[in-house]
């Protein structure tokens, strides 16, 4: 008879992997041929480089507890030792939405999730070791919160926190209009995130698009227009600005000076482009047309048909515009 010493299986140390990887660490066994096997677990598990190997690396597929053998056989004889090994998924941590804030104000962060905690970069949070402390960055800045739980597994999360500047308004220039009633407006908006809207303060106005800061704005009121520009971004104090719109009267001139001195040379009709296609008779003060021009562009100086310069004298006018409206009146040369 043959007696065969047992072989001794020892298959060390299990513990906490916060994946699904873990190195074993069996004892090479003195004699006979160690295996690896799963004993119970809740997936499936894969030794590498196989599971003959003492110190194989065992990945599995589905977190979980799970017991491995280690079974060490020397000819007949066989001895088995288990080590158990607890498979954990990363802690769940949530550093919360992104959000913004008014340059100089600061924002409570407010993370979830349980264990131990660090946020950097620190010298910006009231208390980097606490779950909600208060940011106080100057510019747009990614926070990042560190988490460990209680078997020492390790996970993070972000958060960016923007950074707006604080608000001014700018609605642009005054206008004056010769006898126009639709004009564009000409505000504009420092950064991407403002937003900006239009109303009324006085006189009158309809605007093709109120958010838009240069939109067309209609059925203004001869006189005085006051409109405001109001601009937001969601996280600072509104800011205020207004331009006024002056719409001058249709003016038509009692007297011309046309000797070519660049002053009162020509028969200006401030708000001519208003009308559309205009035209201008002239008369003596005996009835006899002296002048006409079915397009007036503001150009007549004085002279007739011929271009000879008309003598100094009152003389008569019939404006006739596109829209059927017919106004007359006089107009003196005086050189």
């Amino acid at each position: 008879m043959v007696f065969i010493q047992q072989a001794a299986a020892n298959a060390g140390l299990g513990g906490n992997a916060c994946d699904k990887n873990f190195t074993l660490n069996a004892l090479v066994p003195a004699t006979g041929t160690g295996t690896w096997t799963k004993s119970i677990g809740p997936g499936i598990s894969v030794f590498a480089p196989d599971n003959h190997q003492p110190g194989a690396k065992v990945t599995v597929d589905q977190f979980g507890t799970y017991d491995f053998a280690w079974t060490v056989v020397n000819s007949t004889c066989s001895s088995t030792d288990i080590v158990r090994v607890v498979f954990h998924d990363l802690p769940a941590i949530n550093a919360g939405r992104d959000t913004a804030l008014c340059k100089g104000g600061s924002v409570q962060l407010h993370a979830v999730g349980a264990g131990t905690v660090s946020w950097i970069p620190e010298v910006l949070v009231s208390n980097p070791n606490i779950i909600n402390p208060i940011a106080t960055p100057d510019t747009t800045t990614t926070f990042t919160v560190n988490l460990t739980d209680q078997y020492g597994c390790k996970n993070s999360d972000n958060i960016v926190i923007e950074v707006r500047e604080k608000l001014t308004a700018d609605a642009g220039p005054d206008q004056v209009l010769g006898y126009l009633f639709t004009t564009d407006m000409n505000a504009n908006l420092a950064h991407s995130y403002e937003t900006g809207v239009w109303s009324v303060m006085s006189g009158t106005g309809e605007f093709l698009d109120s958010t838009y800061p240069k939109t067309v704005v209609s059925s203004l009121s001869l006189g005085d227009n006051k409109f405001l520009w109001t601009v937001s971004n969601g996280f600072c104090p509104v800011a205020h600005d207004t331009v006024m719109i002056v719409v001058n009267d249709f003016v038509i001139p009692t007297l011309i000076t046309p000797n070519m001195d660049g002053k009162n040379d020509y028969f200006v009709l401030r708000g001519l482009a208003t009308l559309g296609k205009t035209e201008l008779i002239i008369f003596d003060r005996r009835g006899a047309m002296v002048y006409k021009n079915t397009n007036y562009d503001n150009s007549w100086n004085g002279v007739d048909y011929n271009k000879n310069p008309l003598p100094d004298d009152t003389y008569f006018y019939v404006i006739k515009t596109s829209n059927g409206k017919s106004i007359s009146g006089y107009i003196v040369i005086r050189r």
